[in-house]
């Protein structure tokens, strides 16, 4: 068995993924580490490099190509095929740092946890600027801890789709299946997988290099209007999820933690960020009536959220506008 599968979902990454692929193939990574390249019906020539680097590296790819189902589709297919002892995402617009990837899985072989979580590295598409995003000081690294003592304010936000590594057995047995043709998943993926979670260790271990600044990216602004309907599927299945059955409290309290931020964003999503006015309107309220019907405590809890939305979008406030009062804001504490 591989200590790792990494399942790649692609859609339309020819400028980006040779550099991704080539990220996988450091020396000695072949006998524990599988890469499942998931081609998602896309039009150009990704199925043709991942073809390439299947030929070169049959023992570390492989290529598995399918119709266009979306981002949850591709890991949903990722899911089915692995066969390592743990699994985790990397987009095919991102890589990993090689080094960095080969100590995680040295230390992979010594861990029996049901999460393992290591650190990331923003990086501007545009400028090229680096930005570590490291774990806080105080994390216990390299010993199993219960995860829900971990899953606090303070670290919900670090348990990412870029840095979470779940093991595969736990996957495949509670059949964790993600929305098709829909993005955000990812917050979906971070729900379900953690709900079965007893025990993670973290890795003082920068593996992940996460590209920013794309502006087709699922979370610019205007990808967010564009597919406001889709956040809100994400929105209603993970709510949809958290009520299912009687979770032990700490676990409610972090799938709360996650859900909450969820209809922050919708509400500045709906206000805010679209420009049609008139269409904005209607669908925070008709959020706001779906959310009162069906989950009144998660109502009661993001009312002032709500409230404050509705303030920015009748003062006129779009998003570049937002942005630069935040800036103000920022550059004011600062002095």
């Amino acid at each position: 068995m591989k200590l790792l599968s990494v399942a790649v979902p692609c859609y339309n990454v020819e400028p980006y993924l040779e550099k991704c692929l080539s990220s996988f193939c450091g020396e000695g990574l072949e006998d524990a580490l599988e890469v499942l390249i998931v081609d998602d019906g896309s039009q150009d020539k990704t199925a043709e490099i991942a073809r390439g680097f299947v030929a070169q590296h049959p023992e570390i790819f492989r290529l598995i190509e399918k119709e266009n189902g979306g981002h949850g589709s591709a890991v949903n297919a990722g899911i089915d095929a692995a066969a390592g002892k743990y699994f985790r995402i990397v987009d095919g617009d991102d890589w990993v740092d090689t080094g960095a990837l080969g100590d995680f899985l040295r230390r992979l072989a010594d861990t029996d946890t049901d999460l393992v979580v290591d650190q990331k590295t923003r990086v501007d598409m545009v400028t090229g600027t680096k930005r570590f995003i490291s774990l806080p000081a105080e994390i216990p690294f390299g010993k199993p801890v219960s995860f829900l003592d971990y899953s606090g304010d303070a670290l919900c936000h670090f348990y990412s789709l870029h840095t979470v590594t779940v093991r595969t057995s736990l996957l495949k047995e509670h059949d964790i299946r993600l929305q098709e043709h829909c993005f955000y998943v990812d917050n979906e993926y971070l729900l379900k997988a953690m709900a079965y979670s007893s025990y993670v260790t973290f890795y003082n271990l920068d593996v992940y290099r996460y590209l920013v600044g794309n502006q087709n990216q699922s979370v610019s602004h205007q990808s967010y209007v564009k597919r406001y309907g889709q956040h809100e599927r994400v929105i209603k299945e993970c709510l949809r999820f958290a009520a299912r059955e009687e979770w032990p409290p700490a676990l409610r309290a972090y799938m709360r933690r996650r859900i909450l931020p969820l209809l922050r964003t919708h509400f500045l999503i709906a206000l805010v960020y679209n420009e049609n006015r008139a269409q904005g309107e209607q669908n925070a309220k008709a959020f706001w009536t779906f959310l009162q019907r069906d989950y009144p405590s998660y109502a009661r809890a993001v009312a002032r959220r709500r409230r404050l939305s509705w303030l920015l979008h009748r003062l006129g406030f779009n998003d570049e506008r937002l942005e630069r009062l935040k800036k103000r804001l920022h550059y004011s504490k600062s002095y």
